[in-house]
């Protein structure tokens, strides 16, 4: 990109290799974490994940806040910019050598089955685990959710052309709003998360959804006439939102690890994700209709509230949703032979500590005497057919604002 001439083809053709390198990496991270998880106790659930994505914030604050200000060094232009972005991301190769990995013997690599068999395998394990109710119930629940639509694009654009803000007062914007959401996932993981999901699901959707309206003065100016700029009112604004809405996604995030099943923890936690991300693609091009259907553009937001309002109103609606999600939270399924590993590493402890085992022996023996995972063709049929639909809403989408531009 940053040696190309500026061309819709070229760009758009760079720009998926790109982003598919960026989701395999992105893959392999979240399998990564999927697989320690499974090494935490019930106290430390979820512990991981948390840190995990707050460290992803900060680099993203870095990140954010590099971009704000590097259009104001002197001679830089859009293609060095590009060649900065692609040079810093050699930085993440000497962490990934620095990565645990088992290693596979050759006389074990040459036993393996084909690939074509292998991908059969993984094709059936998979299918089972989503047939699980357990499993395509929440999935289900994440791609309802992130469909609802919402008016960030629209505000988007609200700050730059009708409020007057700069790129640098945008990246504040950002940044706040990147410190929110670690502060949210922090204070789940610290206060929520042993707090029923149906009762926190419940009561979070409506704050949030109660809480987006205070756009609504920023739209109408009335933080002016209450001696508030505008700038300072909407990074309080921000940091309200956007804390309520880590509380909203850090569970969703643990839970998706949670559901995945021995064996195909990638292969399941991507096809999760990407319901998500279908999820919101869907979400994106409702949003797109109604801003376009209020006959909002980036000079005129006579109508902005009503979207405000609107989206805010159908977002309660993902309440009657909430039963899809367990009311607790299972802990992962661990690697055959951990859990006796686990008992053994307890030994040692304090004979005060002996109690304890005995209750965690009497949980596991009663959860092998469980009934079988309740299943279901249709459910799991359902969640594939939103994801094809998803993805080839997306393509079209895509596909019809290239033509469009071309």
């Amino acid at each position: 990109l940053g040696a190309l001439p500026p061309s819709v083809g070229p760009a758009t053709a760079l720009m998926c290799f790109i982003t598919i390198g960026q989701m395999t990496m992105g893959v392999m991270c979240d399998t990564l974490i999927v697989e320690n998880m499974r090494h935490e106790s019930k106290e430390t659930q979820g512990k991981l994940q948390t840190e995990c994505w707050c460290l992803m914030t900060l680099g993203g604050i870095i990140g954010t806040l590099g971009g704000g200000f590097i259009f104001y060094a002197p001679g830089m232009t859009n293609s060095k910019v590009f060649v900065i972005n692609a040079m810093l991301k050699l930085l993440v190769v000497p962490f990934a050598m620095m990565l645990i990995e088992k290693p596979v013997s050759r006389s074990h690599a040459l036993d393996r089955p084909p690939v074509t068999e292998t991908m059969k395998l993984k094709g059936n394990e998979m299918w089972e685990a989503l047939q699980n109710n357990k499993v395509w119930q929440p999935t289900m629940f994440i791609f309802l959710f992130a469909m609802f639509p919402n008016p960030g694009t629209a505000m988007t654009n609200f700050f730059i052309n009708e409020l007057g803000f700069s790129e640098e007062e945008l990246s504040y914007i950002a940044v706040v709003a990147s410190i929110s959401g670690a502060f949210g996932m922090y204070a789940y993981y610290r206060f929520f998360k042993e707090v029923n999901w149906h009762w926190f699901f419940f009561w979070v959707i409506i704050i949030a959804s109660a809480l987006s309206l205070t756009q609504l003065l920023l739209v109408f100016h009335i933080n002016r006439a209450w001696g508030i700029p505008d700038l300072v009112f909407a990074l309080g604004d921000e940091t309200v939102v956007d804390v309520t809405n880590a509380l909203l996604a850090m569970p969703v995030l643990i839970l998706v690890a949670s559901i995945c099943p021995l064996g195909v923890e990638s292969s399941l936690y991507a096809l999760v994700t990407s319901v998500q991300a279908a999820g919101g693609t869907v979400g994106g091009t409702i949003s797109g209709l109604l801003i376009k259907g209020f006959g909002i553009t980036l000079h005129n937001y006579d109508n902005l509230w009503k979207l405000i309002v609107l989206c805010a109103c159908l977002k309660v609606l993902s309440v009657f949703f909430i039963p899809m999600l367990p009311s607790k939270l299972a802990r992962p399924a661990q690697q055959p032979g951990e859990q006796a590993a686990e008992e053994e590493a307890k030994e040692g402890d304090q004979i005060g500590e002996r109690e304890n085992m005995v209750e965690v022996e009497e949980a596991q023996s009663s959860t092998a005497e469980e009934e079988p995972a309740k299943k279901s063709k249709w459910g799991a049929t359902a969640v594939l057919v939103l994801l094809v639909v998803g993805i080839c809403w997306s393509l079209g989408q895509s596909s019809a604002a290239l033509i469009e531009a071309s």
